[in-house]
């Protein structure tokens, strides 16, 4: 029996190894790679057969071949284009055979979406992506809150209805917000001046951190924020989507919309997007929170269309925002003053519910227009140009005793009118280099009405850049680097109370970077990125003197104050694959003549009160620290999520030394604490991943999920050795809880098509904590707030 047994396993492994030893694996794949749309063909596309580790990059005519394939055996043939959305196809061959592959032109991968350098190109440098769970739950209230769950990333406040993000403890001018490929120009140096940003408009946001002066200009020292709306609508008709929500806490509510409209037999596609928000006083744990209603309203409109090789973008958007500020900030003597600080709960306060805003408040209006060209001179090269004009005004309205006339004027009044012009020639890869060179100039008038917190001034800018980026696929090596030249000029005089200012300063420098990424396998890859950058020292930095009335704060500038200039490094390791994601970047920034705003641990009495002293300071400083995040499936639908900021950020103290004799350091103020997330994720149900990108795995895109995440923020230890007015808040934590659902909706028209209705509820604050935030300048004042339940729902058409 068992020589019988013996032969038969015998026989089948000979049978196996002969079929083995016939096997034809000299089989050729020729295919030729053409737009879907224009059907012309592609060229230096990169072509990827996954099971055998190989590939090959399209010529001029978008042809490629890959030989020794074996005979009836599944291949994996990835294709990828610069302009095209990313194709695969498994194929099974049994002779020499030549394919077509038709690429799909992905609309929103022809977007520039970098405001100063015009390049789609993937990041070397370390960044982070709101996921869509928490891009939607948060879209209501504002962009800070979108972004304070990422690693890395938080928020100065202003009150609670104001927030401006903060990366790795760097914020305002040294901070891109580039919304739609253009970079926002308001008056983004005031600690409590929000970006002017409709949250509902952008469909993607990532945050790039690091020295990012090359790609987005001086303005991105710290690292930038890219908001990218939807593409727009593809094929010929109508669609769009309307979305509701409201809140518990400040019973808040919205409603915004959007509607594309692609004409027949046309290339010519439009949309008309608006928000409208309104809400009360929001709540405390034990109070309200006198004067903290909104309200907001917002339309924007885009429009494209392209031939053969132009391409045209237009877009328009208007901004407005009324703001209240909590009215327990402003205090009428120091003695009130003083005691408001010590007090656990706000005096002066309104302790009840009202819709109404009243003094001290902020009204905002910012209105944008675009125009974007690209002209493709051949298969390697395009021109692209874009012109855009921002208008921003911003005034601000204190506590007044006059009546009539004279009490509905601001006592802050702000005029900013911005042009800039982009031009950039980008050539698609030439011997496995891709990039371009472009030039970029800058103007601005800025007006102060009323108020004369910081003089008028007129500027002029310039620039030049040259990025390029290496890639050999399937080589495991990427290299990048870019240069960049920058010119600014400013003249500041003299307006409202000001004493006598005529000034007119120069800054020039260059900046630069340089990263390279490994990929140790499939899913694990190794990054190393430097970059030196530079920001020459803002009006208000240099010459501000008053009252910052939105901010509670006296200020005052230093008008001897250096242009800042930063070295930035870091190392992240990030691993990838269908259901776990983990990254982690060490950074170290080092800035000579960091510019800061130094609490003087004093108060100012002026005519409109009592008021905390801050003054502008110059010192070297270094900020160094991690931010980590990790997605892991513990069972087949529950992941656990976590992520951790940490950050050390000093100053060397001038003309002070050890008793070993090194310079003496002392830690910088307003650095974000210490900050952990953790939490669960349970997905209930998850469509199909065929066809799905890499974030559709791990995020919940279209899928029936349940979050709930805790947030620990630790107790600031590392204050200025000469203290603070207010000691810094205990450590606390704070629970949320997210849920998502969809519904697909029956038409009416056709059985088989169908209308997804996302609805969703969050709730903030989950156990109504008593809490402080460090970073939060009404601090000294009161708890934020409490228990707020959110819904929303979602409904999209055609």
């Amino acid at each position: 029996m068992l020589n019988g047994r013996a032969t038969i396993v015998g026989y089948f492994l000979l049978h196996f190894a002969g079929a083995l030893g016939g096997q034809d694996c000299h089989i050729a794949l020729r295919g030729h790679v053409t737009d879907a749309d224009t059907k012309e063909a592609l060229a230096y596309a990169s072509v990827f057969v996954k099971e055998i580790g190989k590939g090959a990059i399209t010529d001029e005519n978008g042809w490629f071949a890959i030989p020794n394939l074996c005979e009836k055996t599944p291949y994996t043939v990835e294709i990828s284009h610069i302009e095209c959305a990313h194709f695969t196809q498994v194929v099974r061959l049994t002779e020499n055979t030549v394919m077509e592959f038709r690429l799909v032109h992905d609309a929103i991968l022809n977007e520039v979406v970098i405001h100063e350098k015009a390049l789609a190109l993937p990041n070397i440098q370390a960044e982070s992506q709101v996921d869509r769970l928490d891009l939607e739950a948060s879209k209501g209230v504002n962009l800070g809150e979108a972004l304070k769950r990422l690693p890395g990333v938080t928020t100065l406040n202003t009150g609670h209805t104001i927030a401006k993000p903060v990366i790795q403890g760097l914020h305002s001018n040294r901070i891109a917000i580039v919304n739609n490929g253009v970079a926002l120009e308001g008056q983004q140096w005031g600690s409590e001046h929000a970006p002017e940003i409709d949250p509902f408009t952008a469909d993607k946001i990532t945050v790039v951190k690091g020295a990012s002066g090359v790609r987005y200009g001086v303005g991105a020292m710290a690292g930038a924020v890219v908001l990218e709306p939807a593409p727009l609508r593809a094929a010929a008709g109508v669609g769009g989507w309307l979305s509701l929500g409201g809140f518990s806490n400040g019973l808040g509510g919205l409603a915004s919309g959007a509607v594309d409209w692609h004409l027949p037999s046309q290339s010519l596609t439009f949309r008309l997007q608006g928000t409208a928000k309104r809400s009360g006083n929001l709540r405390a744990p034990d109070y309200f929170l006198g004067n903290t209603g909104a309200a907001e309203l917002n339309l924007s409109a885009m429009a494209g269309w392209k031939n053969t090789r132009w391409t045209h973008d237009v877009g328009a958007s208007i901004f407005t925002q009324q703001i209240g500020i909590l009215r327990s900030a402003h205090i009428g003597n120091l003695t009130d003053l003083q005691l408001a600080i010590e007090s656990p709960v706000p005096l002066n306060n309104r302790d009840a519910f009202a819709y109404e805003v009243e003094r001290p408040y902020q009204q905002v209006r910012h209105y944008l227009a675009k125009y974007r060209t690209t002209y493709r001179l051949s298969e390697k090269w395009k021109i692209s140009s874009q012109y855009a004009f921002q208008f921003n005004n911003r005034e601000e309205y204190d506590v007044v005793r006059s009546t009539g006339s004279a009490a509905d004027k601001p006592q802050l009044s702000f005029r900013l009118w911005t042009n800039t012009l982009d031009v950039a020639l980008e050539h698609f890869p030439i011997g496995h280099w891709q990039g371009g060179i472009g030039v970029q100039g800058i103007q601005q008038t800025n007006l102060v009405g009323r108020g004369g917190l910081i003089p008028d001034y007129r500027a002029l800018g310039g620039s030049v850049w040259l990025v390029e980026r290496w890639r050999r696929f399937p080589d495991p090596w990427e290299v990048e680097f870019g240069l960049r030249y920058d010119y600014r000029q400013t003249n500041a005089t003299t307006s409202g109370s000001l004493t006598n200012i005529d000034t007119l300063v120069h800054f020039a420098n260059v900046s630069g970077t340089a990263g390279l990424t490994y990929h140790l396998g499939k899913h694990l890859s190794a990054t190393v990125h430097t970059g030196y950058a530079w920001r020459p020292p803002h009006v208000n930095e240099l010459f501000a003197r008053g009252i910052h009335h939105g901010a509670a704060t006296y200020e005052e500038g230093r008008p001897d104050l250096r242009t800042e200039k930063a070295w930035n490094s870091n190392v992240t390791f990030q691993y990838r694959n269908r259901q776990t994601e983990a990254a982690l970047t060490l950074y170290r920034n080092q800035i000579r003549d960091f510019i800061y705003l130094d609490p003087q641990n004093t108060f100012v009495l002026t005519v409109r009160g009592a008021f905390p002293a801050y003054f502008y300071a110059q010192a070297d400083a270094v900020l160094r620290g991690l931010d980590g995040s990790l997605t892991v499936p513990v069972l087949k639908s529950l992941f656990v999520e976590s992520r951790v900021s940490l950050l050390r950020g000093e100053r060397i103290v001038p003309d002070s030394f050890e008793s070993n004799g090194d310079k003496k350091h002392d830690w910088l103020p307003l650095m974000p604490t210490d900050r952990f997330q953790y939490g669960l994720r349970w997905v209930i149900h998850r469509k199909s991943s065929v066809g799905a990108s890499r974030s559709d795995d791990v995020s919940t895109a279209g899928a029936t999920s349940l979050r709930l995440m805790a947030t620990t923020a630790v107790r600031q230890s590392r204050i200025p050795a000469a203290g603070l007015l207010k000691a810094p808040p205990p450590t606390f934590t704070v629970l949320s809880f997210d849920a998502t659902h969809t519904f697909h909706l029956n038409n009416g028209k056709k059985k088989e098509a169908k209308m997804p209705l996302e609805v969703g509820l969050t709730v903030q604050n989950l156990t109504n904590t008593r809490y402080r935030e460090y970073l939060n300048f009404f601090r000294f004042y009161a708890d934020e707030p409490g228990l707020n339940m959110g819904i929303r729902a979602k409904l999209l058409f055609g």
